[in-house]
Formats: C-alpha cells, sequence, structure tokens
C-alpha cells in the first residue's frame, strides 16, 4: 500500500460486518486484504450509489450479493470503510446516511441525514422543544450536525429524545441527554476540547482527533485488521471515548484515581493505559509496566484483551498478574519460607484448633473471634495482646473493655501458632512482609509503572506493597476501582498509606455495557448503603448513566424451586426470538454449591451449560449456557443475565455475620447489596431476578 493512503475502518462497519452470516464473512475478509494492500486495484470495482447523501460515497463488490460502502473524500488520499451488507441493504444505507467534518469538534460524523426543516415547523413545537433554551450555534457546539437542527428542534421529551439516538451521531446526542437529565450547556462545553479550527474537508486531519478515533481505527497493519475482524463486537478495545483517551495518552505526574459506575469502562481504560505505557517505556528491559487485578480469572481475562489491542512487542513489556501471585513470586525472591494461606479449608481446620484456647466462660460465639482477628488484628498488625488492647475496633459493635480483650487473646496467639506450625502466614501479613522486606533490603524490581485494576476489593497492605514497589514519580500509579461494586470486605484509605492523588482524581460517568432500565434497577439496590472513594471520603453515582434503552428487569417471584425453574425455562425461551444465545447468557447464583445445583437441573432438561469456574474462562468459541456465582461473574458481561433463587441481602446478610456483632453486619449486608448490584450490571440487554420466597 503507498505510504501517503490512509484506510480507517468505522465502528459501524465492524457491527454490520458482525451481523452478517459466518460463511459470507470470509469473502469479506479476502476483500479486506486486498483492500488494504491497494484501495486504488482495478478489481476493487468502485461504484457510484445513485441518490446517495453524501458524493463521496461508493459501493465496492464484495461478492455477488453482498456490498460495501466507502467513503472517498475528494482531498486527501483517505478511504473509509463504513458499511456492509447485502446489495440493496447497503445501497440504502448510504442513501440514508451523510459523513461530514463537525466544523466545532473537527470529528468525522456518521449519521442519519434528516429531512426536518425547522422553518417549516410550527412555533408551537419549537417553544416546547427539550432544547428550546439552546441556540442553534449552542447546539452546534455540543455536536449536533447542521442537518439535525430541525430534529433536534422537534424533541419535546426524554422519550423523543431516545426515539432520535440512532439518527444522532453519539457524541450529539450523548451532550443532549447530560443537558435533559440536568448537566449545564457550560459545563458540557468544557468537557469538550475543540479545536482552534477546523478545515471541514480535511479528512486527514480529522481521524487523527479523539472524538474521531472513538468510532474509527486507521488501519496499519494486516495484524491490526486481523485482530478487529477476529472480534468485532468487542470494539470497545480498539474505539475510547475522548474523555476515556485523554485519561490513557498523558503523563501524569504522580499516582492517578480513576472512578466509574460498572460498565463505565474503567477496566477498557486500564487496559489503554498499559498498553500507552508499554510505547512509553520502550527503551527499558523485562517488564517495566505491571498491570495487577484481583483474581486470577480477572488477570487471564485481561492478558487475552490486552492481547487483542497490543503489538508483541508491547505486551512483552507488560506483565498482567493478580495480586497474589505478584506478591508470592516477590517473597520468594527474598527466600521467603511460609506460604500465604489462600485455601479456606486449611484456615477452617487451623481455626478450629485455636479455639481449643477459648477463654472459660466466654461470652461469644466461635465466629466472633475470627471475625475479630479479620477486622481489627489483621488490619492494624497486632503480634502482642498489649497491641490489640491499642488497636482501634472501628465498625466492631461491641465494645471491649482492656481486660476482655487480654481473656480473648490466647486464641488469637493460638491462631497465629497454628499458621506457624503449618509454615502459613495469612495474606495480608505476608503482604506486610514484604513491605517491610523491600523496605530493609531494596532491591531493583524494574517497575517504572502500575495500574491497578479493581482497586476496591484490595487490602491497605496490599496497596502499600504496590506503593513502594515502584519509585514515586510521573506515571508510576494508574489505580481504578468502585466501592459500589466491593465484593469482598477489604477497605483502603490512599492517603494514608502514602498514595496521594489530590488533582489526579477522575471519574468516568456514561454505562457502556447495560441499558439504562437495568442500570436504574441495579443501583437502586445500594440504597442507604454507605460507599467510600477508595480515599476515605463518601462516594455517589451521580451523574452516572446509560445512553441505550431496552425492557425493564423482569422480576420473579416464586414460592417454590419447581415453580421458579418452569419460569426460568419460559424466560429462556423468550430470548430466542430477541437472537440472544445461549452462550451470551448466563445464569447467576450465589454459592458454588448453586452452580452445581442449577448446572444438573439445567443439562436434564436439554439445555446444554457451560459452568464458569475459578478456573475456566468464558470462551466465547465454547457453546452452553453459562452458570457461575456472583462473585464469578465480576469482570464479565452477556447480553442477558438471570439471577436465580436469590432469597435477599438481608437473609444472606445474617447467615454470614453470624457472630452478632452490629458492625459486621451492617458490612455484610452492604456486601450482599454490593454482589447483586455487580451480578446486574453484567446485563447488557436482559435481566432477569428471580426471587424464591419459603
Amino acid at each position: 500500500m503507498p505510504k501517503d493512503i490512509k484506510i480507517a475502518i468505522s465502528d459501524d462497519f465492524l457491527q454490520a460486518f458482525a451481523a452478517i452470516p459466518r460463511d459470507r464473512q470470509q469473502a469479506v475478509i479476502q476483500f479486506l486484504t486486498k483492500f488494504r494492500h491497494n484501495p486504488r486495484s482495478p478489481g476493487i470495482n468502485y461504484e457510484k450509489i445513485r441518490d446517495a447523501r453524501d458524493e463521496a460515497m461508493r459501493s465496492v463488490r464484495i461478492d455477488q450479493n453482498y456490498r460495501g460502502v466507502v467513503l472517498k473524500p475528494d482531498q486527501g488520499n483517505v478511504y473509509c470503510l463504513l458499511w456492509v451488507d447485502k446489495h440493496d441493504d447497503a445501497y440504502n444505507w448510504a442513501r440514508r446516511h451523510k459523513v461530514s467534518i463537525h466544523p466545532e469538534l473537527g470529528s468525522i460524523q456518521v449519521f442519519e441525514a434528516a429531512k426536518l426543516d425547522q422553518s417549516e415547523m410550527p412555533s408551537a413545537v419549537v417553544s416546547e422543544s427539550l432544547f428550546a433554551k439552546l441556540k442553534d450555534r449552542e447546539l452546534v457546539r455540543l455536536g449536533v450536525p447542521q442537518e439535525s437542527i430541525g430534529l433536534v428542534r422537534a424533541i419535546a421529551s426524554e422519550t423523543q429524545l431516545d426515539a432520535s439516538q440512532a439518527k444522532l451521531p453519539d457524541e450529539a446526542y450523548e451532550a443532549l441527554f447530560m443537558y435533559a437529565a440536568g448537566d449545564s450547556y457550560e459545563d458540557l462545553l468544557r468537557e469538550r476540547e475543540a479545536p482552534a479550527s477546523v478545515d471541514t474537508q480535511n479528512f486527514v486531519d480529522a481521524l487523527q482527533r479523539d472524538a474521531t478515533r472513538r468510532h474509527f481505527v486507521v488501519i496499519t497493519e494486516d495484524s491490526d485488521l486481523e485482530a478487529l475482524l477476529a472480534s468485532p463486537l468487542a470494539a470497545w478495545r480498539v474505539f475510547l471515548h475522548p474523555s476515556q483517551r485523554k485519561l490513557v495518552e498523558r503523563n501524569w505526574n504522580g499516582a492517578v484515581r480513576v472512578l466509574g459506575g460498572a460498565g463505565t469502562g474503567k477496566t477498557v481504560v486500564a487496559m489503554h493505559r498499559a498498553v500507552w505505557l508499554a510505547r512509553q517505556h520502550k527503551d527499558s528491559p523485562g517488564n517495566p509496566v505491571l498491570f495487577t487485578t484481583f483474581t486470577r480469572t480477572l488477570a487471564d481475562d485481561i492478558r487475552a484483551q490486552i492481547a487483542m489491542i497490543a503489538s508483541p512487542d508491547e505486551r512483552s513489556r507488560i506483565e498482567v498478574v493478580n495480586v497474589d501471585q505478584w506478591a508470592i513470586g516477590l517473597l520468594r525472591r527474598f527466600g521467603y519460607r511460609p506460604k500465604p494461606l489462600f485455601d479456606e479449608k486449611i484456615r477452617r481446620e487451623l481455626w478450629k484448633r485455636a479455639l481449643t484456647r477459648l477463654p472459660e466462660g466466654a461470652e461469644y460465639p466461635e465466629s466472633f473471634f475470627r471475625a475479630e482477628f479479620e477486622r481489627v488484628v489483621l488490619p492494624a498488625g497486632c503480634e502482642s495482646a498489649e497491641q490489640y488492647m491499642q488497636a482501634p475496633r472501628i465498625g466492631r459493635g461491641n465494645a471491649l473493655t482492656r481486660a476482655q480483650r487480654r481473656n480473648v487473646w490466647p486464641v488469637f496467639a493460638e491462631y497465629r501458632a497454628q499458621l506457624r506450625g503449618a509454615n502459613f502466614r495469612e495474606p495480608e501479613e505476608a503482604y506486610r512482609d514484604a513491605v517491610a522486606l523491600l523496605k530493609r533490603e531494596p532491591v531493583p524490581l524494574g517497575i517504572k509503572s502500575i495500574v491497578v485494576d479493581e482497586a476496591q476489593d484490595l487490602s491497605s497492605a496490599a496497596m502499600e506493597l504496590l506503593r513502594i514497589a515502584v519509585p514515586e514519580g510521573p506515571n508510576d500509579l494508574f489505580i481504578v476501582g468502585d466501592a459500589h461494586q466491593r465484593i469482598y470486605r477489604y477497605k483502603v484509605v490512599l492517603s494514608r498509606i502514602g498514595i496521594q492523588v489530590r488533582g489526579r482524581s477522575h471519574r468516568l460517568r456514561i454505562n457502556y455495557r447495560t441499558t439504562d432500565e437495568i442500570r436504574r434497577w441495579a443501583v437502586s439496590q445500594l440504597a442507604n448503603c454507605a460507599v467510600d472513594d477508595l480515599d476515605g471520603q463518601p462516594d455517589t453515582l451521580m451523574g452516572y448513566k446509560s445512553l441505550t434503552h431496552g425492557d425493564a428487569p423482569q422480576i420473579i417471584v416464586s414460592n417454590s424451586r419447581s415453580d421458579e425453574r418452569q419460569r426460568l425455562l419460559e424466560a429462556l425461551d423468550q430470548f430466542v426470538p430477541a437472537g440472544i444465545e445461549p452462550r451470551n447468557t448466563c445464569i447467576v447464583v450465589r454459592t458454588n454449591e448453586e452452580v452445581s445445583e442449577y448446572a444438573e437441573w439445567l443439562n436434564a432438561s436439554g439445555v446444554e451449560t457451560l459452568i464458569l469456574a475459578r478456573d475456566v474462562g468464558d470462551d466465547d468459541a465454547r457453546p452452553g449456557l453459562r452458570v457461575a456465582t456472583m462473585h464469578r461473574v465480576k469482570g464479565l458481561e452477556f447480553d442477558a443475565v438471570l439471577i436465580a433463587g436469590y432469597r435477599g441481602a438481608q437473609r444472606y446478610a445474617d447467615i454470614f455475620a453470624d457472630d452478632g456483632d452490629a458492625g459486621v453486619l451492617v458490612d455484610m449486608l452492604t456486601s450482599e447489596r454490593s454482589l447483586l448490584h455487580v451480578a446486574a450490571t453484567r446485563a447488557k440487554r436482559a435481566l432477569v431476578v428471580s426471587q424464591i420466597q419459603d
């Protein structure tokens, strides 16, 4: 391909490609390979489209039945692949759509050219418009094409705005949506960095702007093309919103914190940030970029996804690992002998032995001691009775005198003895040991930058270890999280462990995954729950919105398991006409035991299943309805989610907070609601919540 030619593919093209039959996709791939190498080849068969809205549009022959739509502007050697479809459908698409460079934003916009003429509209309609207070010039500055002003003026309600979404460029619809939701025109304008001047004929410059890169990717290598076509529906891996790109492609003068509700693209931003950092550290040996997350399965998923957006050279400079694995590897470098204890079965056995030291006449249930150890002794690093007597017990509902603390300490001392005897150490203590080792004997780790995903589920000790593992300075820590999705008990205050994010904290507000109906239901489950911002301050989901709409979540209430199962099968049958495949559907339950139970029932009912266990990834190539726990689906997404056998957050909290402590009960109730919130926000199109009353 000549060096001066630029070939760009739109996200619309990828969506259209994903929708055509797989046996015809190969013809498209063959055409695109030829097109990328020489778009001027005589065999491309350009044809002018009669009555096309844009004179620069051309059709190209894919095979006997399919055509592609290509934009070839008069200025510059630019070719934009816009759409692919059956012959007549492709031509009809071209007749409805227009492509232009927005005069204010400088972005390439593809939109349905409206035929509404504002001058012909009744004045009453204009005055009742949802955007009557905005002048035409102001609408344009928000991203509305001049041709769509009449359409916008005719919108009198949020329902009509939703109905107009497909006819507007995304940046215009988002701005109008946020304005209708209460954002001021001035605030919306400040969020957009418009270029000083725009040449509406210069597509070469327009392709380089962030607002365009949200929808177009310039193809430079065959590998780029292959990666896109291998998974076209995962376009989020390539196309970043401008607000996300600002976070990714910037030299930050210190640690950065990025908050955002479920589906706002935090992990996507984190992955792109890691790749960008790998480019900046291209001359550094080893793995200068460390990407950490909470679980091994999440790390496996992220590693595979980074492989789709990074070159082999970039991937080689990024280590993706869950925090526990990384910490174990670090400790081994120091010859650390104790093994961090992750096996819950072993932990329960050690506690059983420790409770043989239960003080005579103890007033507390056995479960109290483990909760006290995990919520007071461990966080405070207590190694002696004296340290325990001075430790804060914030969040514990039962007050203890110094004498009472001294009386119960032998149980904790015995548990520690049991750990030592079995050559184990609690992970929290192992993290602290690693911190102490690094402070006493600094060793070059070769880490220049760390990206921390799912930070809300990491402990203070884990975050402190990550803090000391990378030298303080530009681009050192990039932390993403959302305490509304905290499904484990850990809470961290970044500033208390030396991570200062003041002036470098940002929030993502737009949910790109779920419909707004699902988002609203999921958020409602967290009503009256106290949620922090990872730095000790209250946090809210104010301004958190989804820009797509669909059916309201379906709530099923059953009196028996047999009744529920019949209704779940009926719900699954409803997904078939909606085009939701079993492999894109997940039944989510609370416990591992229920995973086995529901999978066995589905298989017996003739429904093929795939259990997403701890070590089983969600491979799209594998068939079967997915079945998983609420904890396991963290980080995944499905077209449809069915939360089955749910018995209420309060009931689960009562079961798991069995030591009678009010503080534990509050934490468990919040955790259970967060689990439900997380499970619901895995759904992109449909959500069914099945409750059993027994």
